[in-house]
C-alpha cells in the first residue's frame, strides 16, 4: 500500500502548488514584490512567477498575438494595454471574468477603466490602474510663466506663458502612441470624438469643428518652437536646463530620467480646451486567457493584484493612479501619491483610446497625417480620410 502511494506521487497536499505566470508590461513598477506579496498571501494555493514583456509596444503586442493565436497554455494572467483590450477580446483570446468576482471588480471603478475592460456587456478583464496625463512643471516655473496651477490652464496661455520664459514643453511618448492619444484628446477636449461605433463600421470625427479646434492646438505649439511634440525621450528633456513643463502620467515621476528633478516637480491638470479638463487616459487591466493552464488560481491571484493594499502600494510606490476611485481617499495614498488631487480631477473626465480592434492601423493613420505641417483646414480633411482607410482595411 505505501509503495503504491509512494508511486502515485503522493497526496494533493504534498505536491508543489500551481505556478500561475503573470506577463507584466514596462510599467514603472515592482511586479516581483507584488508577486510575492500576493503568493505569501495564497498561503500555498498557488505560486506567482513573473515574465517580462518586450517594452516596445510593437514587439510587446506582436508577441501576445503570437501565443495567444497559438493556444499557448504557459500564460495565466496578461498585463493588458487598456489599448490592447477589445481587440483581444474580440478574437476570443480572453475568459470573461466570473460573475461574482465580476460584479466585485466592477464597484466603484474609474467608468473609463470599466468601459475599456468590458466587451458585449461583460468584463473580459479587471481594471487595475488608469493614468491620466497631468501638467508637470519644476518648481515656481508655472509662476514664472504667468500661470495660476491652482486653476485650469488653457493651450493657449501655456504655450505663451513657455515662450516668454524660453523653457519648452515636453509630451510624454511611451510606447509611439503619444501622438494620437494628444490628438484623441484634444479631439474630445473640443466636444469631438475620434472614433465612435465597432469594428468596419466605425466613423471617424476628425473633419469636424473639434478636429479642427484640435489641429489648431497642435499648430501653435509647432510655430511656438516649444518642443517637438510627443516624443520618447521626452523626461529626459524636460529633466535638461531647458525642460519647463511635461504632459506626462502620474506615474512619470517615479521614471529614473526625472530622479534629479523629483523633489522639485509639482503637477497641475491636463491643459483644457474651453472649459473642459479632458486628458488622455492609459492603463492596465488584468486578463486571464482562453487556454490558460490555471484559470482559477489566475483570477484568485487578480484579486489579490488588485486589492485596496496592492493599489495602495501601486500609488505610493510607483505612482500610478488606480482604477478604484476609493484608492484616492485613502490616508496612505493621499500622503504618498504625488499627483494626486490632478489625476483625481482628470481622471473620471479623461479619454481612454477608442475601443477599436483597429487602434494599432488608427495610430498609423495619425502619425501619417498629424507629425508635420498641421494646420486647421487641411489635416483634419486628410487625417479624416486616412483614418476611415484605416479601419475599412483599405490601401492608400
Amino acid at each position: 500500500m505505501c509503495a503504491l502511494a509512494a508511486c502515485g506521487g503522493g497526496s494533493d497536499a504534498d505536491r508543489a502548488a500551481p505556478t500561475v505566470t503573470w506577463f507584466v508590461g514596462p510599467d514603472r513598477l515592482d511586479a516581483d514584490l507584488l508577486a510575492a506579496a500576493c503568493t505569501d498571501e495564497a498561503a500555498g494555493a498557488f505560486t506567482i512567477r513573473v515574465e517580462q514583456l518586450p517594452a516596445d509596444v510593437t514587439d510587446r503586442h506582436a508577441l501576445l498575438a503570437r501565443r495567444l493565436l497559438a493556444e499557448a497554455s504557459s500564460m495565466d494572467v496578461l498585463s493588458l494595454d487598456t489599448a490592447f483590450t477589445t481587440e483581444f477580446a474580440s478574437a476570443g483570446f480572453l475568459t470573461p471574468v466570473p460573475p461574482a468576482q465580476a460584479q466585485a471588480a466592477s464597484e466603484g471603478i474609474v467608468p473609463a477603466a470599466l468601459a475599456a475592460a468590458t466587451l458585449d456587456d461583460r468584463l473580459v478583464a479587471v481594471p487595475w490602474f488608469l493614468d491620466p496625463q497631468v501638467l508637470w512643471f519644476r518648481g515656481n516655473t508655472a509662476e514664472r510663466a504667468g500661470l495660476d496651477p491652482s486653476k485650469p490652464i488653457s493651450w493657449d496661455d501655456l504655450i505663451a506663458g513657455a515662450q516668454r520664459i524660453g523653457v519648452t514643453v515636453e509630451i510624454e511618448d511611451r510606447d509611439d502612441s503619444g501622438l494620437a492619444e494628444w490628438v484623441n484628446a484634444l479631439v474630445a477636449g473640443a466636444g469631438g470624438s475620434l472614433l465612435k461605433g465597432q469594428g468596419r463600421s466605425a466613423t471617424a470625427g476628425l473633419d469636424s469643428e473639434a478636429g479642427r479646434a484640435a489641429a489648431s492646438i497642435v499648430e501653435l505649439y509647432h510655430q511656438a518652437g516649444i518642443g517637438p511634440g510627443p516624443s520618447a525621450d521626452a523626461l529626459t528633456r524636460f529633466a535638461g536646463s531647458s525642460g519647463g513643463f511635461l504632459l506626462a502620467s502620474t506615474s512619470a515621476i517615479a521614471d529614473p530620467a526625472l530622479a534629479a528633478v523629483q523633489s522639485d516637480m509639482r503637477a497641475t491638470t491636463y491643459p483644457v480646451v474651453g472649459d473642459a479638463v479632458v486628458a488622455p487616459l492609459a492603463g492596465v487591466a488584468l486578463a486571464v486567457p482562453t487556454h490558460a493552464k490555471h484559470p482559477e488560481q489566475a483570477f484568485a491571484a487578480i484579486a489579490c493584484l488588485t486589492s485596496p493594499t496592492a493599489l495602495q502600494q501601486l500609488a505610493t510606490g510607483s505612482q500610478h493612479s488606480a482604477s478604484r476611485l476609493a484608492t484616492f481617499d485613502d490616508p496612505g495614498v493621499a500622503a504618498g501619491f504625488r499627483g494626486r488631487d490632478a489625476a483625481l480631477a482628470s481622471v473620471t473626465t479623461g479619454v481612454t483610446a477608442p475601443a477599436t480592434p483597429y487602434w494599432a492601423q488608427v495610430i498609423d493613420a495619425i502619425d501619417e497625417t498629424w507629425r508635420r505641417d498641421v494646420n486647421q483646414d487641411q489635416t483634419p480633411v486628410a487625417s479624416q480620410a486616412e483614418v476611415v482607410a484605416a479601419i475599412r482595411g483599405e490601401v492608400r
